[in-house]
């Protein structure tokens, strides 16, 4: 396409990719993939957590944390436990009545999430921003309600606790479920292609959990657990409806954990959903670094269906937990492949009325800026930072209304079909 370009463009090119124009009045230049992670940084309203010096890869591991830790962790090795991307103080102390006061030292610019493990409210801020009240009373433990844009370097960490409040851990930790980036992460200099930029903004708005299933979902019964904490209990309690093979597992008398292995042949993206009893809050983690808060919709004396988080898996055997509170419970898990083309992430922003080119045509900096003018980029990236709180049902749904003002066809239903039992 661009070798028979008209002659005039062809004589403005120089044997470099970004040189080439097309004459038209757009600008044509064609967009790296630097330069996109640099916009989005930007329309995603984080540039304020890039240091002064920052390079690029202050911005890629703002986006993705996690493609910046597995290439510091290469050689082969699985993603560790505990990531890099981590700060850790056990108990914390301070002058009795006085605000608890910590600097701690962020590894890396990165969206991190407080985790807190204790007893007690208490209102957190980082650098005199809140972050929101944090109670690990249900749970044990419990993170901040909003993700923390940090950059690499010291912060202050503040907390003003309730009377009898105990805290005996404070974790910030790089939120790892969130990675905004191409399929084989950020290619630096590489011009960027509408496949690639497709995956971005997908994962920028959080739908990735609407792209198409891929086959039969893989199913954990929920009171098949393998490893449960003191509480954790089977039970044959019948709610408005059955459970699946008329058992489900709960909590008794304590919040408790349980944990489901199961193994994967093939890696690939993957929707947690899970069937569940209970309005309170939870946590769940795969393979003990991907924690997510989910908050289930209130379901009263039934259970309901919710996404849990869609994350990539690697082949092999996971591990899937849940920290559930007193008198909750799991009754069924679908682990739901996706289908996760180039073109199925296209297919969905064209359902959003986003304009879009082929896979594998490069973008044009008129593209690029078209997409980060559209009504509907703000409306779905307004959350973004309280991807952590597992807000309950779906963000499509959600904005529905406000996207159809903008298109000028109704917005496509989204909603995904797999969830039932």
């Amino acid at each position: 396409m661009w070798v028979s370009a008209p002659g005039a463009a062809r004589e403005r090119f120089t044997g470099d990719w970004r040189d080439l124009e097309i004459p038209g009045g757009a600008d044509r230049r064609i967009v790296d993939q630097r330069e996109w992670a640099a916009r989005l940084v930007e329309a995603l309203d984080l540039s304020d957590a890039l240091p002064p010096d920052h390079g690029p890869e202050d911005v890629y591991s703002l986006l993705c944390p996690s493609r910046v830790e597995r290439s510091v962790r290469a050689e082969g090795r699985r993603v560790p436990t505990r990531p890099p991307f981590h700060v850790s103080i056990d108990q914390p102390t301070g002058q009795p009545g006085a605000p608890l006061r910590m600097v701690v030292a962020a590894p890396a610019t990165a969206l991190y999430v407080l985790r807190v493990k204790g007893r007690g409210h208490a209102r957190w801020s980082l650098d005199r921003r809140s972050v929101g009240g944090v109670d690990p009373t249900l749970l044990g433990v419990d993170v901040g309600d909003v993700l923390v844009p940090l950059s690499r370097g010291p912060h202050e960490l503040e907390a003003v606790a309730a009377p009898g409040t105990r805290i005996e851990r404070v974790e910030l930790t790089a939120f790892r479920p969130l990675c905004i980036a191409p399929a084989g992460g950020w290619g630096g200099d590489g011009p960027l292609h509408f496949g690639a930029k497709a995956r971005t903004l997908v994962r920028a708005f959080g739908i990735e959990g609407r792209l198409p299933a891929d086959g039969e979902p893989l199913a954990l019964e929920g009171e098949a657990f393998e490893e449960g904490s003191r509480n954790a209990r089977r039970t044959n309690e019948r709610l408005r409806e059955p459970a699946s093979g008329d058992a489900w597992a709960t909590a008794s008398g304590g919040p408790a954990e349980l944990a489901w292995r199961f193994e994967i042949e093939d890696p690939g993206l993957f929707s947690v959903v899970a069937r569940v009893h209970g309005g309170q809050r939870q946590l769940w983690s795969m393979d003990g670094y991907l924690e997510v808060r989910h908050s289930p919709e209130p379901s009263g004396d039934a259970f309901a269906w919710g996404e849990v988080a869609t994350l990539p898996l690697d082949g092999g055997e996971h591990v899937l937990r849940a920290r559930i509170a007193p008198g909750s419970g799991v009754d069924r898990v679908h682990l739901v492949r996706r289908r996760t083309r180039d073109a199925d992430y296209l297919a969905l922003l064209d359902q959003l009325g986003f304009r879009e080119g082929a896979p594998g045509a490069p973008v044009t900096a008129d593209a690029a800026a078209r997409n980060l003018s559209n009504p509907g980029f703000d409306l779905l990236v307004a959350d973004l930072l309280r991807r952590v709180g597992g807000r309950p049902g779906d963000p499509l749904a959600l904005l529905a209304d406000d996207l159809e003002r903008y298109f000028e066809r109704p917005l496509s239903p989204v909603l995904p079909a797999d969830l039932g039992p």
